[in-house]
């Protein structure tokens, strides 16, 4: 594993559900308690935010659609948190985001060690 300077991560996410939904089902998912638009876990603290950049038509784009997401959630480490371990702690939000059916998209510099490589144009090898 690389060491990162920054790690910041934006993770883009797309959905019709109303705010309060996702929210809470991003609060379950990293066992997290919340203020306002803000949660907290043992290992980050996500903020859930409205994009402003929303744009009905160009989130279906098959490139760069994510930037025209409905939501991000911007993520910050907490405290003293190893770098190994935040990253896994925001590898599991991802598959757990995927596997609730959100379509959702990491932007930082450790993308790369993500699962799906943080599902920005991921493909599947089907060899």
């Amino acid at each position: 594993m690389n060491s990162y300077e920054n790690l910041f991560c934006k993770v883009f996410v797309d959905t019709n559900e109303e705010r309060l939904s996702l929210l809470s089902s991003i609060k379950d998912i990293v066992l997290g308690t919340t203020e306002r638009w803000t949660i907290d876990s043992n290992s980050m603290e996500l903020e859930l935010r409205k994009n402003d950049d929303f744009n009905e038509s160009l989130r279906f784009e098959k490139q760069d659609g994510f930037l025209y997401s409905r939501y991000y959630i911007e993520i910050e480490p907490i405290g003293d948190i190893k770098q190994e371990q935040y990253i896994l702690s925001v590898s599991m939000l991802l598959e757990n985001l995927w596997a609730l059916g959100y379509e959702a998209v990491a932007a930082c510099d450790f993308e790369n060690e993500l699962p799906r490589k943080g599902g920005y144009r991921y493909e599947i090898n089907t060899q």
